[in-house]
């Protein structure tokens, strides 16, 4: 009888309401009320002054498109088509949830207001004196906001807000906000702005550093429409003075992948001589800045624009106020591109320019090229890869060099056919042949002499030496034809050992892969390479470059060679997780030169290359070890072993150490240098950390960085200092600063605007 009654009294309401609101016998809407949108259950139902207000007590349930309210009570006014509840109130709205003791819900409108409200917006917390939806928008707004991650009845940190307007997906608007740590409020902002979908907000940075003095770093960020938003930057730095800047960032809304960016920064720099290097720094203007633009757009699926644009005043720019850009790429590139992606093919236009004449720069105005992936030729087993390209050069060097610019037009192609076999059911074999041919409209060198005899320098270090002179000679145009042919073997051969088994050292069983193999590489090329312009040139390098084509992609420095790769990849795998897994990975090869090229920067000129192994080897989750080497087994060489070792002690201790040496290598100097850091917990609230760069070479502790950690429920606060030699003696100077960090646990990722790391300010925000 009960539920009956409740379903009979349920259904007089929404009816009785729905004739009221749209009219007995009028057709309307189902969005604005309906029998079918508008869900009402309760213990009692009751309705007074002629059946224009109604009454629910006891276990109350109302819904209405997305919207659930349960209280109390509720009680149902005819002319204003409001709900007022009462009592426990919980509603549920667009994924929110508010609790009040009294809150009103136009049924009509969906409008919401409450009073001593409370709620959750993942991951946080938040209570304010009153909740109302902002009129003829999605957003809400709370005024005397407490927003907190923790749960506790005293919050270890909150942010107090006067109003806070919520935009669901979109934004958050705070005004008169404080940041409060326990029930002491540290820092006050009069207007934060903070996207949920973009990294925007209003910040203070505070810091001190060694070669910029005390400074204070500020950035605005706000809407430029619904795919763009900007940053305003205002910074003052005691020894530099202030700097102005504006950025902006957007994406395509239908295509994610269409993005661009703008960045500029201005500023008169009272102290521009200030050198943290040991490197001669040259006289600099004191007006100092940088513009930057990149973006990429797609016209459709596989068709895409790309451009990045840096015009920077001068070559120590990055260096002084964006130094995490600085150590990524200290030479930002100037260059526009148009791509076409096939199925089996890449056309690309390519146009690069030197905007700042401080940097070496080879511009491509323009270049056209063509590659060709490995596919099938005419349904044979034969397989077909190629490249082409023709481009006019231009080799610009730094003002003030001593070599002298070059330019002329390139026409390359290049053809090469392989044929895949498996001979005997077991060894892999794949011959090929390829053909290159590549034109120049100016041909030469440029030749080194000693600056007192005039003679002629054929040794590459004396050559190199900043006191050599340079002189280009050119010999007109010339056409290099190249051939090329190798042949790759290998094969597999393998042995399970399901006895092998270990819980401490992660191991369900082993299988060990052995994979010998062996790669031919033949190149004969027509002309000799010193009398090729290099535009395309071997960078500086202590590995062994590719042997084949198209890996080998420094087209001026193909010279002539006759190499033998031989090697040998051992895998021992085993199960974890219902998956296999490589236990531990090692590949060990050298090169055999029957005629080896002459690329002017070779470190290993010898018949045998240095012996490589590069060993992987994580056998459980908490334990790691990576080593790189090569070392002159055969032949005479250098010495080079690059590893790295992380530990998990336990919960309680995680150590990290890696050590890069190098010894006789012409082109680099010897060196020992260890990095060793960990992290220790002290106990619950308690924790340090260091980590130390120390060159064994000389004895010379170039950096080290200490901090200490103490956990604050829901934040992790941490105070350190920092501090890097760079070995400038009298000609620079030192690096160091204090850290103060806190990092939600909840949101790893945002912290609290304050960092004293000097080497961590004046980055951009986000990197593509």
């Amino acid at each position: 009888m009960k539920t009956t009654a409740i379903i009979f009294a349920t259904l007089c309401f929404i009816l009785h309401s729905s004739a009221q609101v749209l009219g007995v016998g009028e057709e309307g809407p189902d969005d604005v009320l309906g029998a079918a949108n508008v869900k009402v259950t309760a213990q009692v139902m009751t309705y007074t002054d002629s059946g224009k207000t109604a009454t629910a007590n006891g276990d109350v349930y109302i819904s209405r498109r997305g919207t659930t309210i349960f209280c109390d009570s509720a009680r149902f006014v005819e002319p204003t088509n409001d709900v007022i509840a009462t009592g426990n109130v919980r509603i549920y709205d667009k994924g929110r949830l508010v609790t009040a003791e009294r809150a009103v819900y136009n049924l009509v409108t969906g409008d919401i207001t409450a009073a001593d409200i409370r709620g959750t917006a993942q991951p946080f917390l938040y209570s304010g004196a009153s909740f109302a939806n902002i009129p003829n928008s999605p957003g809400y707004l709370v005024k005397e906001a407490l927003f907190t991650t923790s749960d506790s009845g005293r919050p270890d940190w909150s942010m107090r807000a006067k109003n806070v307007r919520v935009y669901p997906d979109d934004r958050v608007i705070m005004k008169d906000v404080k940041l409060f740590i326990g029930d002491t409020p540290i820092l006050w902002f009069p207007y934060v702005y903070q996207s949920l979908n973009k990294e925007n907000g209003f910040t203070i940075t505070p810091g001190y550093s060694s070669v910029w003095g005390a400074y204070v770093h500020s950035r605005y960020n706000f809407p430029m429409g619904e795919t763009m938003n900007g940053e305003l930057r205002l910074d003052y730095r005691s020894e530099r003075g202030p700097a102005l800047g504006f950025e902006t960032e957007w994406e395509d809304g239908e295509k994610k992948e269409s993005w661009g960016r703008f960045r500029s920064y201005v500023m008169e720099d009272a102290n521009p001589s200030i050198n943290k290097t040991g490197v001669r720094r040259e006289a600099i203007d004191p007006e100092r800045y940088r513009v930057s633009f990149q973006a990429k757009h797609y016209f459709t699926e596989d068709i895409y624009a790309q451009v990045d644009i840096n015009k920077v005043s001068d070559p120590r720019f990055l260096q002084d106020f964006y130094e995490g850009e600085f150590r990524l790429n200290p030479q930002p590139d100037n260059l526009i591109a148009l791509t076409r992606l096939g199925d089996d093919y890449a056309l690309s236009l390519i146009a690069r320019t030197q905007l700042n004449h401080f940097f070496d720069t080879t511009e491509r105005l323009p270049e056209v090229a063509l590659d060709i992936t490995r596919q099938p030729l005419f349904g044979t087993r034969l397989f077909y890869e190629g490249e082409s390209s023709m481009a006019h050069l231009n080799r610009n060097f730094a003002d003030g060099s001593t070599f002298q610019d070059y330019n002329a037009n390139r026409l390359d192609t290049f053809h090469q056919i392989s044929l895949p076999k498996t001979l005997g059911g077991w060894l892999s074999a794949v011959p090929r042949i390829g053909v290159r041919g590549t034109w120049y409209s100016e041909s030469g060198a440029l030749i080194s002499y000693d600056p007192i005899t005039g003679e002629r320098l054929t040794d590459p270090a004396k050559a190199a030496a900043s006191t050599a002179l340079r002189r280009l000679e050119k010999e007109g145009s010339v056409f290099r034809p190249v051939l090329n042919a190798g042949l790759e073997l290998s094969f597999k051969a393998s042995r399970a050992y399901e006895q092998v088994q270990s819980r401490t050292i992660g191991l369900d069983g082993l299988r060990h892969v052995v994979q010998p193999y062996a790669n031919f590489s033949f190149v004969h090329a027509g002309e000799d390479g010193r009398d090729i312009l290099k535009f395309d040139r071997i960078q500086r390098s202590t590995q062994l470059p590719p042997i084949d084509f198209p890996a080998f992609n420094t087209i001026d420095s193909i010279d002539n060679w006759n190499i033998a790769r031989i090697g040998i990849r051992n895998r021992l795998q085993t199960r974890r997780d219902n998956a296999t897994i490589n236990w531990l990975e090692l590949n060990t090869f050298f090169d055999y030169r029957f005629n080896n090229p002459d690329f002017g920067l070779d470190p290993d000129p010898g018949k045998f290359s240095n012996l490589v192994n590069r060993l992987r080897w994580q056998p459980i989750s908490w334990v790691s070890l990576t080593v790189d080497s090569q070392v002159p087994v055969f032949d005479k060489g250098f010495s080079e072993v690059n590893s790295r070792a992380n530990f998990l002690i336990n919960d309680s201790v995680q150590v990290g150490v890696g050590h890069r040496y190098i010894n006789k290598n012409v082109l680099f100097q010897d060196s020992s240098l260890v990095d060793f850091g960990g992290y220790f917990r002290i106990n619950d609230n308690w924790g340090f950390s260091f980590r130390e760069y120390y060159e064994i070479q000389d004895s010379f502790l170039e950096s080290q960085r200490y901090e200490v950690h103490r956990d604050l429920s829901s934040w992790v606060a941490s105070l350190g200092f920092v501090s890097r030699n760079n070995r400038a003696g009298n000609k620079g100077q030192d690096d160091y600063g204090m850290l103060l960090t806190f990092t939600l646990k909840d949101l790893p990722d945002v912290k609290v605007p304050l960092s004293f790391d000097p080497s961590s300010t004046g980055g951009s925000s986000k990197n593509r």
